[in-house]
C-alpha cells in the first residue's frame, strides 16, 4: 500500500533533513511526498496590505512581496526536484496568505495523507511554531502528525 507522507518545509537548507526523511517513508511503498510551504515562513502568510512602514510606497512594497514569492516558490521547486531525483514521487504547495495549519490541514485532507511531517529547529526565533499552532494542527489532522528535530541552520 502506497504512504502519502505530507512535510511542512520552511525553505531552509537544514529543511532538505525532513524532505529526505519523507522520501525516506515514502519511497519504499512506492508512495508520495507532498511539500508544504507558507509565503513569508510559519507565522501567518503574507500580508494583504503593506505594514505602516511601506504604505508610503504601495507599489514598492508590492513588488518586493511577489519578488519575494517568486523566490520562495523557486526555493519549493528546488525541494520537490530533489525528492524526485531521489526516485520519489513529489508535489509542492505553496500558499501565500493565511495560517499555516490550516494549509496544512487542506493539504492533509485533500490528498488523504498517511502523516504529517513537520520540521523544528531547538532554537529561538520569531519563526517557531506556536504550541496553539502544533496543538490544533494534531488535534485535527486526520492522520499522524510527527515532529522531525533539524539541524541547526549554522550546520550549513
Amino acid at each position: 500500500m502506497a504512504s502519502t507522507v505530507l512535510a511542512v518545509t520552511d525553505l531552509t537548507s537544514a529543511s532538505y533533513k525532513l524532505v529526505g526523511f519523507a522520501a525516506f517513508v515514502a519511497g519504499p511503498t512506492d508512495g508520495e511526498v507532498v511539500l508544504v510551504s507558507t509565503y513569508g515562513g510559519v507565522g501567518g502568510g503574507r500580508r494583504s496590505e503593506p505594514p505602516p512602514g511601506d504604505r508610503a510606497d504601495p507599489d514598492g512594497w508590492r513588488e518586493k512581496v511577489e519578488s519575494r514569492l517568486r523566490q520562495e516558490g523557486q526555493l519549493l521547486e528546488r525541494q520537490r526536484q530533489w525528492c524526485s531525483d531521489r526516485g520519489v514521487r513529489c508535489r509542492a504547495e505553496l500558499y501565500e496568505e493565511g495560517r499555516w495549519p490550516d494549509f496544512v490541514l487542506q493539504s492533509a485532507q485533500r490528498s488523504r495523507v498517511d502523516l504529517i511531517l513537520v520540521g523544528v529547529h531547538l532554537m529561538a526565533s520569531a519563526d517557531q511554531i506556536s504550541a496553539a499552532d502544533l496543538h490544533r494542527l494534531v488535534e485535527d489532522a486526520p492522520c499522524p502528525v510527527s515532529m522531525v528535530r533539524l539541524p541547526g541552520l549554522f550546520a550549513f
